[in-house]
């Protein structure tokens, strides 16, 4: 029996992100297909007992989780210099977080091509381990996974990866189910009885502070922001005093569980993504498997995923922030909501962990 080890560190990372998400929901699908011809082992950097059970908890149908012996920040170091690598004969990584080198096999998965487009949206260090990462990938990987078209051909720009790319794509996770007491939550959370939502770790590239300014020249339309913090520097409470939009009219709640984001997204007007780059964006689709309306910008790998199903609004161009405004008030139209949320489940139904689970047992017997 092949044995197949997968790195799990951004199941339990501190800001998981849309990438831990990707991670949990594919792995888990994947694990359920498994036919006894091949096991799959988790790895993380060292973590604490809680969180070993926690991703034995989310994965049941692991045959183990391996950890090792030095933390995330360290391990990250040294396998960017190809220090430390443990020898695995197939290693699967949904990230770049990847023990690359010349023994075994390896599968690695890069999300966007930010880091070579918009470094100024990362850290300068984040920046600069991404696309070490990458060139390490160019060299070793034997296959490498994308989230969308739109970032196999961005990426081939940067990296010569030639046949080696393959599109898995994400979907809806099957855990995001709108509670009974779904009022009630709302209510708990003090929210507004109109209002839009904002999804995603807050970082320069989102765009948030495009939006506040567009939803301050709405009137009787409120703004709620669902993620946690991430980096540069991002906070609410500054763009709110910078944007000059009425503090009551913002709710930021930080990172919520499902049936919370269930409760929230499903009584939206819409949700509304207006970020300079995306690699997938898992928000727009599971905002459209509750029949909410999307409205997004017109980053390729956003057009990509949400077809013909949302508005799209170039919010980065001329007049950009004028253009979204007039979006945003065009979700007062009832039956435009109705018709986009028709259309938007249709279009998240397109996309299912388990197809996406099924590309990758593709990818692993090519590998055979």
């Amino acid at each position: 029996m092949k044995t197949t080890t997968v790195i799990l560190d951004q199941v339990v990372a501190p800001v998981p992100g849309g990438i831990g998400r990707y991670a949990l929901n594919l792995v888990r699908a994947l694990t359920a297909r498994v036919d006894g011809i091949r096991s799959l082992v988790g790895f993380v950097p060292r973590v604490s007992h809680d969180a070993v059970r926690q991703i034995e908890g989310f994965i049941p149908l692991l045959e183990g989780v391996n950890v090792s012996p030095f933390p995330r920040a360290v391990l990250a170091r040294a396998w960017e210099r190809g220090v430390a690598v443990p020898k695995h004969e197939v290693t699967y990584s949904p990230s770049l977080f990847a023990p690359l080198a010349e023994y075994g096999q390896h599968i690695v998965t890069i999300h966007d091509a930010v880091p070579w487009t918009h470094p100024e949206t990362l850290t300068s260090r984040g920046a600069r381990w991404h696309r070490a990462m990458g060139e390490r990938a160019q060299r070793f990987a034997d296959i490498v996974v994308v989230p969308t078209d739109a970032v196999a051909s961005r990426i081939s720009t940067f990296l010569s990866l030639g046949d080696r790319i393959r599109v898995i794509g994400g979907a809806p996770t099957s855990d995001l189910i709108v509670p009974v007491d779904s009022e009630n939550r709302r209510f708990a959370l003090g929210l507004p009885d109109v209002y839009i939502t904002f999804v995603g770790t807050l970082e320069p590239r989102k765009g948030l502070e495009q939006l506040l300014v567009a939803l301050a020249t709405i009137e009787g339309l409120s703004l709620v922001v669902i993620g946690p913090q991430g980096w540069g520097g991002v906070s609410v409470d500054d763009l709110v005093t910078r944007t000059g939009i009425a503090p009551h009219r913002v709710h930021a709640l930080g990172r919520l569980g499902d049936s919370d984001l269930a409760a929230v997204l499903s009584a939206s007007r819409g949700l509304v993504v207006p970020s300079i780059e995306e690699g997938f964006g898992l928000p727009v689709l599971e905002a459209m498997s509750l029949g909410v309306p999307v409205v997004h910008s017109t980053a390729e790998a956003l057009r990509e995923v949400a077809g013909q199903s949302a508005i799209a609004v170039d919010v980065h161009g001329k007049n950009g922030t004028i253009k979204l405004a007039e979006a945003l008030t065009g979700l007062n139209d009832e039956t435009l909501r109705r018709d986009l949320a028709s259309r938007g489940m249709a279009r998240a139904a397109q996309f299912s962990w388990d197809a996406s689970a099924a590309r990758l047992e593709s990818v692993f017997e090519e590998l055979t």
